[in-house]
């Protein structure tokens, strides 16, 4: 199995235990005014190089629908959204300069599909650590959230 099969394979698992269970004690950053809700981030250490994964759930309890344009957090010198699309034995990825949160909706970012990369870190990110992440939105401006981080094979 490739290198790029067995973490995708990972991922994939690892994905199915994320939904399963565990989310609730993930922080919440709630707005009445724009009806957005961060929930259930949670960021996973890097496996290889200097590049971690972010996974979410935004939920807008809102009329209208929303758009993310924007992630940062001081501690990636980038931080960019992904789709992770198979193909075949290989899985590629596809950057998304920004994504719509459908009104009354939810949008779901998790292993073997919609995540954020966080990109050259300035510094480690370990299991155990908490960052502080601003997602942008179109109508809804920035909210900022507190990010556990776990190692690879520990999501909830």
């Amino acid at each position: 199995m490739t290198r790029v099969n067995r973490a995708a394979a990972t991922g994939l698992a690892a994905a199915a235990a994320w939904a399963c269970g565990g989310q609730d004690a993930v922080p919440r950053v709630d707005d009445a005014d724009t009806g957005l809700t961060i929930s259930q981030a949670i960021a996973v250490e890097p496996v290889l190089d200097d590049v971690a994964a972010l996974y979410l759930t935004i939920r807008n309890g809102g009329a209208e629908e929303d758009t993310l344009v924007a992630v940062q957090t001081v501690i990636a010198g980038r931080a960019e959204i992904h789709d992770q699309m198979p193909d075949g034995d290989m899985v590629h990825m596809r950057l998304r300069e920004r994504v719509v949160v459908p009104a009354e909706g939810t949008l779901v970012f998790a292993p073997g599909g919609l995540h954020v990369m966080l990109m050259e870190l300035t510094a480690p990110v370990v299991a155990g650590d908490t960052l502080v992440v601003d997602f942008r939105f179109a109508r809804g401006g920035t909210r900022t959230a507190r990010v556990p981080v776990v190692a690879y094979g520990d999501l909830p």
